[in-house]
């Protein structure tokens, strides 16, 4: 499956190809929609600079987001890119 598992969430909709009863790919939305399950504290009033930080997801992936995201939050990732849109 690739890089495509580490965008794998429960109850997720995806396409999976399978050959001869064995997944041999899949096919995922362009972009899903994460709650941010650990970072640093967000800086709310730092919205006007381009600053990231690194943050968990709720499946365990790791990304930088804006540095005024917190836990709890959502952001949508490109599975593509890797990046939050």
């Amino acid at each position: 499956m690739g890089d495509g598992a580490n965008y794998l969430k429960e109850n997720l909709n995806c396409f999976v190809q399978i050959y001869d009863d064995n997944v041999i790919g899949m096919v995922l939305p362009n972009v899903i929609t994460y709650t941010i399950a650990h970072t640093l504290p967000g800086d709310k009033g730092n919205r006007a600079t381009a600053g990231t930080k690194e943050a968990t997801l709720e499946n365990g992936l790791i990304i930088q987001v804006a540095s005024h995201k917190s836990e709890g939050d959502e952001v949508s990732v490109n599975t593509v890119s890797g990046t939050v849109v």
